[in-house]
């Protein structure tokens, strides 16, 4: 049964790749010379040692654990004419251990698909073998028009560490390695006008992550509308309205260079069945020398709870569970920066506070530069707060009450390497 499984897998494999690449031309050798083809192998380790309960209960502290990431992507972009692209990224992944509560490595992202272009061929809640088309997208261009059809990366709004409108595989604001969004099965449409204008249309498959297609429902489609431009040269303000699981969304977004600090934000309205909300962030950079870099964000989410009573509720929620959600408190506040120690050394990290908890979450970062094709990076992630509470009553199940947001975070520490071809 595996067997014959792991073939089917291996066909539906082929047959998508083949596929995209008929679309184009029948003859790849002759194409050669306008074939890209570069790659990377990046590696995790990663140790976790959970946060202590508030109150003393023996045997209910868990011990130490770990996890490690092997994660290789190949590029090829093929570019048979001036006007047409094809671009695929075929990745291999092998996660063994449990992953870290909190902390995201960025590769092996689970995005729902419509085309069935992945395939585990080992999955174990301790060790896991994926393969996935993470690209696998056909582009056109003609004049001012753009149109690209497959799986993509998609990204909107101007938020750095909290995006209100970035609501198609957003990554979190946890995530270590953040240099490739998980591609979405979609088709787009770019028409663009002058230096900085452009209008996008777009349709995608939004469906639970981890689910394969199956029959087609509004709720799992994604449809959005956006367009930005500039006024002046130092003013871009951006629109977006759209309809993202079966809910409407109306956002707007600026940025405004001011010379040495730039302002942006962003702005979320969405309208449900039990009233509308609203998400925004507004946001600053500041780079006062030539090796260092400040960023400082304000957020604010009115769906999000007023009390940690109401955390785990929140998890339960469905925003939660597919991801469009990652803070569950209303207001945040968030600091990153960089600064370069010596030509190869950067020293960075990010802060970010609930400030109801009150709580922060630390998240220090070491990078040295072994070579043009090769980097090292030693960091963490802490949680500081009032710490969860856990009662062991005879007669039924234990209760699990959190402090706070980021009381509750283990202490994670990370060694990540990076190797570019």
């Amino acid at each position: 049964m595996a067997t014959l499984r792991a073939m089917s897998g291996a066909k539906a494999l082929a047959r998508s790749s083949l596929w995209l690449a008929l679309l184009v031309h029948p003859s790849l050798a002759s194409a050669r010379s306008a074939l890209d083809t570069t790659g990377h192998l990046k590696l995790f380790s990663l140790g976790t040692f959970p946060a202590p309960y508030e109150n003393e209960v023996p045997g209910a502290l868990l011990g130490a654990s770990g996890s490690s990431v092997a994660d290789g992507r190949l590029k090829l972009v093929w570019r048979p004419r001036r006007a047409l692209r094809l671009e695929l990224h075929p990745t291999l992944t092998m996660t063994q251990g449990q992953a870290s509560l909190g902390l995201d490595t960025g590769v092996a992202r689970r995005a729902a698909e419509l085309l069935p272009l992945s395939y585990d061929w080992v999955d174990d809640p301790q060790l896991s073998l994926r393969a996935r088309l993470d690209r696998a997208s056909l582009r056109w261009d003609i004049h001012r028009l753009r149109l690209t059809l497959g799986r993509q990366p998609v990204t909107f709004g101007k938020g750095r560490v909290f995006t209100p409108l970035d609501l198609v595989a957003p990554f979190t604001p946890t995530t270590i390695d953040n240099s490739y969004k998980a591609g979405v099965d979609a088709l787009r449409l770019d028409w663009f006008e002058g230096m900085s204008g452009r209008i996008t249309l777009l349709g995608a498959y939004l469906a639970q992550a981890g689910e394969r297609f199956d029959a087609f429902a509004w709720r799992d489609a994604a449809f959005v509308a956006h367009g930005k431009g500039s006024v002046g040269d130092a003013l871009e303000l951006e629109g977006f309205a759209g309809w993202l699981f079966d809910e409407p969304v109306l956002g707007v977004s600026m940025f405004y260079d001011g010379g040495s600090i730039g302002t942006y934000g962003d702005l979320n309205w969405t309208h449900t069945d039990a009233g509308a909300f609203v998400r925004s962030v507004l946001g600053a950079q500041y780079k006062p020398t030539a090796k260092t870099f400040i960023n400082i964000e304000l957020y604010v989410q009115t769906l999000g709870a007023s009390a940690p009573d109401d955390y785990l509720t929140q998890l339960a929620g469905e925003r939660y569970q597919r991801g469009e959600l990652v803070q569950l408190g209303r207001l945040y506040g968030a600091i990153l920066g960089s600064y370069q120690l010596a030509p190869l050394w950067t020293l960075g990290g990010a802060m970010l506070v609930n400030a109801e908890d009150p709580s922060v979450m630390a998240m220090p970062s070491l990078t040295w530069s072994a070579g043009d094709q090769a980097t090292l990076s030693l960091g963490a992630l802490a949680g500081l707060g009032r710490r969860p509470t856990l009662s062991l009553p005879t007669a039924e199940p234990a209760q699990l009450a959190l402090g706070s947001e980021y009381g509750s975070v283990p202490l994670t520490v990370y060694v990540q390497g990076a190797f570019f071809f």
